[in-house]
């Protein structure tokens, strides 16, 4: 695992006073890197895609101050996605020109998780963990599983 960033925006939507929805637009950039086990070659995995989840949120206030926890459905789609080593570049979105598929799938979706606090200046700080439920490997290479986990920290201001 490496370090990524996002950037986006968000809108919440307050039901009542307790509870409220907030749905948001992140644009996100991740690496990480593979190790090949047998041959000791590395390589760099690159992705850059928006996602958009959905969270139902808990919320209470405390001295003006929010506590919020959020759960809900996310989906995101992948604009580009690269494999980069010593011997070879690949861009992952790209079909092959024999099967027809490419090595991943463009679509995830999954389950995330919010929790943070804002303070009365509409500063807001917050930690997230979405997990995927779709094999995000695709043609040729059914037999392996890579299941997306995102763990974020961000800060925001709410306007």
């Amino acid at each position: 695992m490496k370090v990524g960033g996002s950037a986006g925006f968000f809108y919440k939507y307050a039901h009542t006073e307790n509870r409220a929805i907030q749905t948001d637009i992140m644009f996100r950039y991740l690496t990480s890197e593979f190790k090949n086990q047998s041959t000791g070659e590395t390589a760099d995995y690159r992705y850059f895609g928006i996602e958009l989840p959905v969270y139902l949120m808990l919320q209470a206030e405390i001295d003006n101050q929010t506590l919020y926890l959020g759960m809900g459905p996310f989906t995101s789609f992948g604009i580009s996605s690269y494999y980069k080593s010593t011997f070879r570049s690949i861009e992952l979105y790209e079909e092959d020109p024999i099967s027809g598929k490419a090595t991943m799938n463009r679509w995830d979706y999954g389950v995330g998780f919010i929790i943070g606090y804002e303070l009365k200046c509409r500063l807001q700080f917050n930690f997230n963990y979405h997990l995927g439920f779709r094999n995000m490997v695709g043609g040729g290479f059914e037999d392996m599983d890579m299941i997306s986990q995102l763990v974020g920290l961000g800060v925001g201001y709410r306007f």
